[in-house]
């Protein structure tokens, strides 16, 4: 197996890789918070999708669609906020993934990434990570929309959760961030080749 990469560059490779699958898992599963509807069903949020939900019948009854989904469009998203996190939670994750295969991919075949590179892949797994924060700070200043409010109780507001509580989406998010924090220092020993030193 043919590598530039060093044995520090194999575990930024391998833990970049952990990180991009638990930043992607922890962006789409609707798992970040979790409340109860009408006191019988449990109810969960991310910034772009959700599981189980009230719809009206025809004939007027309120009724419960025990399922998951994504909102039709983008704009059906309850909250700007939410909108914006989606965003940046999406961006961070797409980055992370795309550096992570960069870098799987330097595994196995030699000169896909030298010292140089692996600085800038560092660097953007930095700003995933960034953009994952910020996209998961915005998150809660969404929480005073009507969709929460009805399974949190009309004591959630900005920042505050009500009746509900944080579900295991957001500590595989929280745990993707570490990863590509670590990555990121990582990388700066990840390549044995030097800028500028490729043969042809």
């Amino acid at each position: 197996m043919a590598t530039s990469l060093t044995g520090v560059g194999i575990l930024w490779a391998t833990l970049s890789l952990a990180a991009a699958l638990l930043c992607c898992s922890g962006f789409y599963l609707p798992f970040w918070i979790q409340g109860r509807l009408l006191g019988k069903v449990d109810a969960y949020f991310s910034s772009f999708r959700r599981c189980n939900y009230p719809r009206v019948s025809p004939q007027g009854v309120v009724e419960i669609v025990q399922e998951c989904g994504r909102y039709s469009k983008f704009w059906d998203i309850p909250s700007p906020w939410w909108q914006a996190s989606t965003v940046l939670v999406g961006t961070g994750s797409a980055l992370s993934l795309l550096i992570a295969v960069t870098a799987t991919a330097a595994c196995c075949i030699t000169y896909v990434v030298h010292s140089g590179t692996a600085r800038v892949a560092g660097s953007l797994q930095l700003t995933a990570a960034l953009l994952v924060i910020v996209g998961a700070a915005v998150y809660p200043v969404g929480w005073d929309n009507r969709e929460v409010r009805e399974s949190c109780g009309n004591s959630s507001h900005i920042y505050r959760l009500g009746t509900c509580e944080l579900s295991w989406s957001v500590y595989l998010l929280a745990s993707a961030v570490l990863l590509l924090l670590l990555c990121f220092c990582l990388s700066f020993c990840a390549s044995r080749v030097k800028a500028g030193s490729f043969r042809i």
